[in-house]
């Protein structure tokens, strides 16, 4: 009797394996499909990897005392640019810290000192990290580097 419930046992362990173990060609079928899938970035996406870049040398330029002389008009569009699916589904929290980034971007371009514009890039730095607190965290510490010390 004893034999009887291990053989059984074995058996309806051995068929739950099978059926768990995609064969060959289910497994192709799978990575062919995966090659398919291309990441298209968002039009969000790209605005924010040009917002970074361009804020990076901005940086450059208020750690060596220089003021920037404007800022791009395409980082307005930040309200406007479509994000990746399933990403914002709510805007309004995402748009309240893009009209804060908007406006430490104008504080920064107003700024008569170069100790008024490294406040306010620092400003909009943190807005930016609050956001992707929220939405995006991928990016923050490359966010976080950008912070330029107010004493020098």
């Amino acid at each position: 009797m004893r034999k009887l419930i291990i053989t059984g046992c074995l058996a309806g362990a051995s068929f739950f394996v099978a059926c768990n173990n995609p064969t060959k060609e289910q497994t192709q079928k799978q990575e062919e499909s995966k090659e398919l899938e291309m990441y298209e970035e968002s039009e969000l996406a790209s605005l924010m990897r040009k917002m970074y870049e361009d804020n990076v040398a901005i940086g450059k330029m208020l750690k060596n005392d220089s003021l920037p002389a404007s800022f791009p008009q395409d980082f307005l569009h930040i309200h406007d640019a479509v994000a990746s699916k399933g990403m914002l589904e709510d805007r309004t929290t995402f748009d309240g810290f893009a009209a804060t980034y908007v406006e430490n971007m104008k504080k920064m371009e107003q700024a008569t000192t170069v100790a008024e514009a490294r406040i306010a890039y620092n400003d909009l730095v943190m807005t930016c990290a609050s956001c992707h607190q929220i939405y995006c965290q991928g990016p923050l510490p490359k966010i976080k580097r950008m912070k330029l010390p107010l004493d020098e």
